[in-house]
């Protein structure tokens, strides 16, 4: 974990001390320094804090010393302009510093697990921008689904958690699962929200 906040870093390392599903690997003040004591070699996601001498360019540094790394921003008041700036730097997580430490240990377990976590409306922003330039985007992505696929979007659209997903079509939650990465897979994109927000951009997912 990296954070120029030296009180915060050690508040942090509390409460993941408590969590299972969580091994605190180090922290570091800035990415620098992190990768001089190349703490990015034993870890599979890297949490950093923007603000206090680290900056979105200093992601690159991290994305060319460790590619398969997964990527956490930690982002404070106005560091939302950067999302985009972040996303090409291969950010797959990206939580504000307000949304508390709960919020955070939910990025870094879904970052450990494989998957995304990147906030909605930042993205269905990004998205409608590109599409409302290349709208053929969104027609294009969604074409490809299966009909099964299409309902689990048209279900992730309305709001509903994978598990009453679950439960309105009948589907264990191995298989929600299964069907979400499908639709991300032949999205080209990382998370729900990001294919929601595509879908709607294009007229589907039920809006």
């Amino acid at each position: 974990m990296v954070d120029g906040r030296q009180g915060f870093l050690d508040a942090v390392a509390l409460v993941l001390a408590h969590e299972d599903a969580i091994d605190l690997v180090g922290t570091a003040r800035t990415v620098r320094d992190a990768l001089a004591r190349r703490l990015v070699r034993g870890c599979d996601v890297i949490a950093v804090g923007l603000g206090d001498g680290v900056r979105v360019e200093d992601l690159a540094a991290v994305r060319d010393e460790a590619p398969d790394l997964r990527i956490l921003v930690m982002a404070g008041p106005g560091d939302d302009a950067r999302f985009a700036d972040a996303l090409e730097l291969g950010v797959r997580g990206w939580v504000s510093r307000s949304d508390g430490v709960n919020e955070l240990i939910a990025a870094l377990v879904d970052l450990g697990e494989g998957e995304a976590h990147l906030p909605a409306e930042p993205l269905h922003i990004l998205f409608a921008a590109i599409v409302a330039r290349r709208p053929q985007l969104a027609e294009r992505a969604t074409r490809s689904l299966t009909h099964r696929e299409s309902e689990v979007l048209a279900c992730l659209a309305s709001g509903m958690s994978r598990q009453d997903i679950g439960v309105a079509l009948e589907l264990s939650d191995n298989t929600v699962r299964t069907y979400v990465r499908r639709i991300l897979r032949k999205m080209h994109v990382h998370s729900a929200p990001a294919a929601v927000a595509l879908a709607r951009s294009g007229g589907e997912g039920g809006a």
